[in-house]
């Protein structure tokens, strides 16, 4: 899992909540400006605080099976 996979991980999450708070923001009938500014801020601390857990958990060894992104240790040869 090196930089390429983190990288698409963290775009993919960014763009989709950006693009659901935007909406969201829409629908509460707010300006376009002030959505776009509330979804680009939010979305940019919850990718952070996203992928920084990620990469804890992931030195860790933790499994995520939502996430699927640790191989399994089992032996497939047997």
């Amino acid at each position: 899992m090196g930089f390429k996979f983190w990288f698409v991980r963290a775009l993919k999450v960014l763009l989709g909540v950006a693009a659901l708070l935007f909406i969201v923001e829409l629908l509460k009938q707010h300006s376009v400006q002030e959505a776009l500014i509330f979804a680009c801020t939010w979305s940019l601390i919850t990718t952070a605080v996203f992928i920084c857990s990620r990469l804890y958990q992931s030195r860790k060894g933790v499994e995520c099976a939502l996430c699927n992104d640790i191989p399994d240790k089992s032996d497939k040869n047997t």
